[in-house]
């Protein structure tokens, strides 16, 4: 569940999850804390001008520690796509152009959230998005496609995503465009070759915000159909779109 906060509620759905269900599976509580949670901090395109790798991860302990006294326990950041493309409206959500601060930046913001051990109560989830070159979208329209070399995508796209990985992030999230002509969220072999059997990925993968759904729009089939490509694809979670809820048993 996300956008769904205070201890009392959450503690309560947490009751019925894992007492009255059937499975008794607890629920994880997510939201958007990118850059603060109570309290605010310059978005991360600013922050990233710093280059201060140190203030930059005390800004995601921070922002852990009050999300997680609120009763959430994974956060959709940090978003490591470069982008060079100032037409693109989300650049101020990343990190800007440079792939090594980019890389930087990554780690910092993974062990701010995550901490040392997540078991802890003042420790969160991080979720790495998005997976991959959502920043590198033609013309800096959103959800449009990435065409790319694979030396360009692995020098200088990839590093951050890596290295997001390399210090322990939890999940991953799937971005909306395609790439070289394959939607990342049915996207085998990003998702599975490259992030779990290159990269020695161990987390889940959920998708963006209803973008299994949208791999109607880009000529993969309906609902169904796309819902198991995604799944088989790599992707372990639909975030709100319902197809693999509500179509999967079909199969």
């Amino acid at each position: 569940m996300f956008s769904f906060t205070t201890p009392q509620k959450i503690r309560k759905a947490q009751e019925i999850a894992v007492n009255e269900s059937r499975l008794k599976i607890p629920i994880i509580f997510g939201q958007d804390v990118i850059h603060g949670y109570k309290t605010t901090f310059p978005i991360p395109l600013a922050l990233s001008c710093t280059w201060d790798m140190s203030l930059i991860q005390k800004t995601a302990r921070i922002a852990a520690v009050e999300a997680t006294a609120d009763g959430l326990n994974w956060t959709f950041s940090p978003m490591v796509d470069i982008s060079r493309d100032p037409r693109w409206g989300r650049i101020s959500e990343g990190s800007g152009e440079d792939t090594y601060l980019g890389s930087q930046i990554a780690k910092a913001m993974i062990k701010g959230y995550q901490g040392d051990d997540l078991s802890k109560y003042n420790t969160m989830m991080a979720c790495v998005k998005h997976f991959a070159l959502y920043g590198a979208a033609e013309a800096g329209r959103d959800y449009n496609t990435t065409d790319m070399s694979l030396d360009r995508m692995y020098n200088e796209y990839l590093p951050p995503y890596k290295a997001a990985i390399d210090a322990g992030a939890g999940s991953v999230m799937t971005s909306f465009n395609d790439i070289n002509g394959v939607p990342a969220t049915a996207n085998k072999w990003l998702m599975t070759d490259l992030l779990r059997k290159q990269w020695g990925f161990k987390g889940f993968v959920v998708t963006d915000y209803t973008a299994v759904n949208e791999l109607i729009d880009h000529g993969l089939g309906d609902l169904q159909t796309v819902s198991a490509l995604s799944l088989n694809a790599g992707v372990d979670m639909d975030m709100v779109g319902e197809g693999f809820l509500t179509t999967l048993k079909n199969r």
